[in-house]
């Protein structure tokens, strides 16, 4: 039907305005209530996502999470797996929170009773009054210490490190609570495993002489295996849920877990060289200048001042007696790197470029 216009009256044509103009008004309203619908079906599936994911999550945390054992609660209250950056001294911290000062290289042994232990020449009582008793350690930078414990495995404690240990071990494990560098001689022992527990992995050992890394700066974790059998768990916290990554490492193998991009890598490479520091000296060999300069500033408690065009990436072997004074260590790493190192000693920097 057509409608002739020029026919009808301007009340008519005012009429019929007003009835397309509701029409058009009444269509939008239904559109609009269809799009508000739609919007409200795509929040309610979002929700009930978010509600399903919430509960996997619930439900994957409470299958996978382990209860702590009394070291790994101790460890957690405990401020010594903080950094060390602002100590001075060795310290010895017993069950009473008692603290003994210790001087840089004396070996801490403990009897097999754990009711004493000799610090150098000196004879102290643990104050033990529990099975469950914890001992410190604690190094500052530029120090290292050695450990023997109550079964004898030796500790070899780095630089700017902390170890939390039962002054005896009457479970059926044996563990100790490691933060920052420590390289260990296991005592043998098959019916009782030895467990190096970290902030993010485990090392499980029977009977071996390994190292291992877990500085809280630094951006990796590495176990280096000298001589038996490790194995590392690694709890690879994932946005679902958690998944549990185990390597068994041989001689010469290094694992290493990269704390970021939550990664766990295994490869070989001169094991001897990551525990020569046991020994006095900081042995290398194709590293990057950066992983140098910041293992050297730990070993020397000193910092660098890089220069713009220094190639942190660029690799280096070589190796440093532990007791060098600065301007020994500024000389031994310009010869090493070819770049100009100049010492500030009452600050204590080396700048670099």
């Amino acid at each position: 039907m057509q409608i002739n216009f020029n026919n009808i009256s301007n009340d008519e044509k005012d009429s019929l305005k007003n009835q397309i103009r509701l029409g058009l008004i009444e269509l939008e309203q239904k559109e609009s209530r269809r799009r508000k619908k739609k919007r409200l079906l795509a929040y309610a599936a979002a929700a009930s996502v978010a509600l399903l994911v919430a509960l996997s999550m619930n439900q994957n945390s409470s299958e996978s999470a382990k209860p702590l054992t009394a070291l790994e609660q101790f460890a957690q209250n405990s401020k010594s797996t903080e950094s060390n950056v602002d100590l001075e001294n060795i310290s010895l911290v017993l069950q009473d929170q008692k603290t003994i000062s210790v001087q840089d290289s004396t070996v801490i042994s403990y009897g097999k009773n754990g009711k004493k232990v000799t610090v150098g020449q000196q004879a102290i009582n643990t104050n033990s009054t529990s099975v469950s008793a914890f001992n410190t350690v604690r190094v500052p930078y530029g120090k290292r210490t050695q450990i023997v414990l109550t079964d004898g495995t030796t500790v070899w404690l780095n630089s700017g490190s902390s170890l939390i240990y039962p002054t005896q071990f009457d479970g059926s494990i044996r563990e100790v609570y490691l933060t920052g560098e420590a390289a260990f001689d296991v005592a043998h022992n098959k019916a009782k495993p030895f467990f190096v527990k970290t902030k993010e992995c485990n090392v499980r050992v029977l009977g071996t002489v390994f190292n291992v890394s877990s500085y809280p700066e630094d951006e990796t974790v590495q176990t280096a295996l000298l001589q038996g059998k490790v194995r590392i768990t690694y709890n690879k916290k994932g946005i679902l849920n958690n998944q549990e990554l185990q390597e068994d490492l041989t001689p010469g193998m290094i694992a290493t877990i990269n704390k970021d991009k939550k990664q766990l890598k295994v490869e070989r490479k001169d094991v001897a060289s990551i525990l020569s520091w046991r020994e006095g000296y900081f042995t290398f060999k194709s590293q990057s200048l950066n992983s140098i300069l910041s293992k050297l500033s730990k070993y020397y408690k000193i910092e660098f001042i890089k220069g713009a065009d220094l190639n942190l990436d660029a690799n280096y072997s070589g190796s440093f007696a532990l007791n060098e004074n600065l301007n020994s260590l500024a000389n031994t790493l310009s010869s090493i790197t070819n770049n100009s190192c100049t010492v500030n000693a009452n600050q204590r920097t080396i700048t670099i470029k």
